[in-house]
């Protein structure tokens, strides 16, 4: 099953989409301080640095994911592909 979903938001340069398939998601973020929802999980995108950024998931604590990292956040699995300050690009399972 293959579920795709996104968002755009018309406040400054703020974007967001997602796909998922078989429990795993890949998400593009553009600008940070946003809440998103991806697949059922609210996600708060803290803050977006040019190696990682950090994130919040379901009222979890921060945590900082840097780029190349697969950490546990709440009670999902986040991993940060790429990061460049402004947009920030991870899969989470």
């Amino acid at each position: 099953m293959l579920a795709l979903g996104g968002a755009l938001l018309l406040t400054g340069c703020q974007s967001n989409s997602y796909s998922c398939k078989n429990g795993e998601c890949h998400v593009t973020v553009s600008g940070e301080g946003q809440d998103i929802e991806v697949n059922g999980v609210d996600l708060s995108i803290i803050e977006i640095k040019k190696h990682g950024m950090t994130v919040s998931a379901d009222g979890s604590p921060m945590t900082t994911v840097s780029v190349g990292e697969n950490l546990r956040v709440g009670h999902v699995q986040i991993r940060v592909t790429s990061a460049d300050g402004e947009k920030v690009k991870f899969d989470m399972r």
